[in-house]
């Protein structure tokens, strides 16, 4: 069950929408500058190192209100876990999404994103709220 199930318009699920409004910023290169969050029509203005955002980091959270982490491997065979994803493609609710890895290298001020491996195949419409972190360079993408 969906937490769209509890509201008169079940053909809205907005998580989804977002989601897949994420995807096709992500698609698109322009040179407008904006601060992040879920609903800025563009990705944010180049990083110190000149590199310009390729991804919308984002969290989602459940209809329990427990943020929504999946379990990935470093090194083959190391153990960790992430709640950051990054939108890798959408159709219609159903998402592939990318696991990615918080670094955190000494004292930055920004936060640092590793992608990692591990994609994940999710139903958006068994998600109730979505968090965008940042608008980021992730490599390997």
């Amino acid at each position: 069950m969906s937490c769209n199930d509890n509201h008169h318009f079940s053909k809205v699920n907005c998580v989804c929408d977002v989601v897949q409004m994420i995807a096709e910023i992500q698609d698109v290169s322009t040179d407008f500058s904006c601060t992040s969050n879920c609903l800025n029509p563009v990705l944010g203005t180049s990083n110190q190192n000149g590199m310009r955002p390729n991804t919308r980091v984002f969290s989602l959270y459940t209809s329990e209100g427990e943020r929504f982490e999946v379990d990935f491997f470093i090194n083959g065979c190391e153990p960790d876990s992430s709640p950051f994803f990054r939108v890798e493609s959408v159709d219609d609710c159903c998402a592939v999404l990318r696991v990615l890895r918080l670094v955190n290298e000494g004292n930055m001020a920004m936060c640092k994103f590793e992608a990692t491996a591990q994609c994940i195949i999710v139903d958006l419409n068994c998600f109730c709220a979505i968090a965008c972190i940042e608008d980021t360079f992730v490599s390997g993408v």
